[in-house]
């Protein structure tokens, strides 16, 4: 129930950002106390002047007097002393900046950002006692009053009547709860009936002797009580104790009792007069503030630690990207070299005698050594998330059935596979090649790890992810996902390997016996494919790794293997008419090299070193052209632009987008451009131009020409 009007307690609100003032009138108006807004200290100290406030909140930093200044000066007037001050701080506060608070008289320091329930309750426990001090001194002017009246009629009465009278008086102003008197010459108690309300007992039968009043007294406290009457009724001075009772029924209550002595006429003690206070109330809010406050340190200490967590991996993951960008340009670069030298030495080895063997021997350990590059430059894109995918609806189970031969070829006879993947498992959306290689990867690293031999198990299972499930990937978004988990039964990894398992170029076999882009590079993969990596493992036990993907919703598509079945050398492409091409790329030795295999096929290739200038060489050509072949990543215009004009102005061209470098906006990654990636063989592009002739509707200028 909300107080009325002449209930409402005067909270002073003192900011001088009219902002902050209605944030806190939000904040603080479901209590139903009257709010005061001011903004500066000067009008605050001309409210306090005028208004009984019950608490005062200040802002901390101000213009003309800041908080500090307005709480001393405050404290500095006798009738503001006790009055409760709570500091309201926007700023980092120091240990200093707190005692300094404190110092100046504020009962409390609150941060911004507020937490309304935490400053609600803190008002409220300030307001209630600020109502209960009112109202006990109104009750105490009451009291002294009626006090006043009886002393005046009973002043003829005897003197033991006007001495209890006198004590009764104390008692009550003191705040009309319960009196007693400890007469130091008998020994005798009296008590009136709040004192017996309070210790729970019944005024007809309880007879208020030392050793009946000792077993109401909390043991832990006995002690201390009865040393400060003893020393009271002994000197004479003002005796005061807080302390717990037990009450008949069990309950513990805290009371708190004060006394005087009177003394005859020769100064020596001879009565002790006092009254006792129930505090419980008072001591059950302090508990529950304490506990409130010990609430607040907690959330305090725990959002801590997930701010310096969420910049632990803030920092990680800049890293990582950093790492990414620098890979991902090293690679892209180190692609178009190998361009060049896959593609000279496919065609120097056509024009070597067929009696040379020595040469075509040399020729073709360079061309592996550059096809190990072109390797390790895929899984450095990968790694970089730039690798060029064209995901798709894989069906596990044939996938699975397809490598089964292949990896037990790859571990051998002494490592048992084993794989369990229902027949009914809905297909993944991911790049059916890249994923072949990645389990690939992992079930090699397995071996790897059981020299001895052991077990390898590949599963998989769809599941539904949702937010907060600790089990699962903490940054994938909910979705229905397929989940491959590859296990093995190997040496394991301890805590400080695993949290490294995934950074690039890390590994553990020894020199020359891998990349450390194999994690990865499947990382990369996962992330790039919209799922997530798990690895988990333990030293002696083994190593379980989770590839998480989306779920595909259309049926599986079919694909061809990305295990490699031979030396692609000699292979040569399907046959296309006499074409002329018109060649776009910035790398002057790719643009070289790729002219002459296109010479070799028989097509003439008409040069350009950006788009602008295919364009004027389009121009220039008058229509005769069939065939546009660009690189993607180049100065001024990219090739995905480039195609899109030529989209425009002819849209029957065929176009053929030559990359391999997947940094390219989600609206150019969907459009249906036929592609080749980089680094390819003469018989790759033989294959990719046919392709894309085919496609086309327009026949080609030798057949307008013929």
């Amino acid at each position: 129930m909300a107080p009325t009007s002449a209930d409402q307690a005067n909270i002073l609100l003192v900011d001088d950002q009219p902002a902050k003032l209605l944030t806190y009138e939000a904040m603080l108006g479901d209590l139903g106390e009257n709010l005061i807004k001011v903004g500066s200290g000067r009008e605050a100290l001309r409210c306090l002047l005028t208004t009984d406030v019950a608490l005062v909140l200040i802002d901390v930093c101000m213009p003309d007097i800041d908080g500090f200044e307005l709480a001393k000066l405050i404290r500095e007037h006798p009738r503001f002393r006790k009055t409760p001050l709570i500091f309201v701080s926007a700023l980092q506060v120091s240990e200093l900046d707190s005692l300094r608070g404190y110092e100046a008289g504020a009962v409390d320091y609150v941060p911004v950002p507020v937490e309304p329930k935490v400053l609600r309750a803190k008002v409220r426990v300030f307001v209630e006692l600020h109502r209960k001090t009112r109202e006990l001194e109104s009750l105490n002017v009451e009291l002294e009053r009626r006090v006043e009246e009886r002393t005046a009629a009973l002043q003829a009465t005897a003197q033991r009547l006007q001495e209890s009278e006198r004590s009764r008086s104390l008692a009550m102003a003191a705040g009309e709860m319960g009196s007693w008197e400890w007469d130091l010459m008998t020994g005798e108690y009296r008590w009136d009936r709040g004192q017996y309300r309070i210790f729970g007992v019944d005024p007809d039968s309880f007879h208020p002797a030392p050793e009946n009043v000792a077993p109401l007294i909390h043991p832990d406290d006995l002690d201390r009580v009865r040393a400060d009457g003893d020393r009271a009724a002994r000197t004479g001075e003002a005796y005061h104790a807080e302390f717990r009772i037990i009450r008949s029924d069990g309950e513990v209550r805290w009371c708190v009792a004060g006394g005087a002595a009177t003394r005859d006429d020769s100064g020596t003690p001879v009565r002790l007069s006092g009254v006792i206070h129930d505090i419980t109330g008072r001591k059950r809010a302090e508990e529950n503030l304490q506990h409130r406050n010990d609430v607040l340190e907690h959330l305090v200490e725990e959002r801590t630690r997930e701010r310096e967590a969420a910049l632990a991996q803030l920092f990680e993951a800049q890293k990582v990207e950093t790492i990414g960008h620098l890979t991902g340009g090293v690679a892209h670069d180190f692609n178009n070299l190998l361009m060049a030298v896959l593609g000279s030495l496919e065609l120097l080895k056509k024009r070597l005698p067929a009696e040379d063997e020595r040469s075509r021997r040399l020729l073709d350990n360079a061309a592996q050594g550059a096809e190990r590059g072109a390797a390790l430059t895929q899984r450095l894109l990968a790694f970089a998330r730039r690798q060029e995918l064209r995901p798709e609806a894989v069906s596990l189970p044939e996938l699975f059935q397809g490598m089964r031969e292949f990896l037990e070829r790859a571990m051998g006879p002494e490592v048992e596979i084993q794989v369990s993947v229902p027949e009914g498992l809905s297909a993944a959306k991911v790049d059916a090649n890249q994923l072949e290689l990645a389990l690939l990867n992992l079930a090699v690293n397995a071996r790897d790890a059981m020299p001895t031999g052991g077990a390898l198990s590949i599963a998989a299972h769809e599941l539904m992810h949702d937010d907060g499930q600790g089990s699962e990937p903490p940054a994938l978004p909910p979705g229905e996902y397929v989940c491959i988990t590859v296990t093995d039964t190997g040496s394991g990894m301890d805590e400080a390997t695993l949290a490294r398992a995934t950074e690039p170029f890390f590994t553990t076999k020894g020199v020359g016996k891998g990349t450390g882009l194999g994690l990865s590079m499947i990382h990369g993969l996962a992330s790039q494919s919209g799922g997530a990596l798990l690895v988990s493992s333990q030293v002696g036990q083994g190593t379980a790794v989770q590839l998480w993907l989306p779920k595909s919703e259309r049926a599986p598509d079919v694909h061809r293997s990305a295990v490699p079945e031979g030396s692609g050398m000699d292979q040569v492409g399907p046959a296309t008419d006499h074409l002329v091409t018109l060649l776009v790329d910035d790398d002057a030795l790719v643009r070289a090299g790729t002219a002459e295999m296109l010479e070799d096929l028989g097509h003439r290739a008409v040069e350009a070193e950006t788009g602008s200038q295919a364009l004027e060489r389009l121009q220039a050509l008058r229509g005769r052209l069939d065939l546009v072949i660009t690189d993607h990543a180049m100065p001024g215009m990219s090739g995905s632009e480039l195609i899109r004009r030529l989209r425009l102005a002819y849209p029957l061209l065929p176009v053929l987008l030559a990359s391999g470098y997947a940094d390219m906006a989600e609206e150019e990654q969907v459009e249906d451009w036929p592609r080749l990636s980089k680094p390819f063989r003469q018989s790759e592009l033989a294959a990719a131009i046919a392709r894309a002739v085919r496609r086309s509707k327009t026949p080609t200028a030798n057949d307008t020409a013929a």
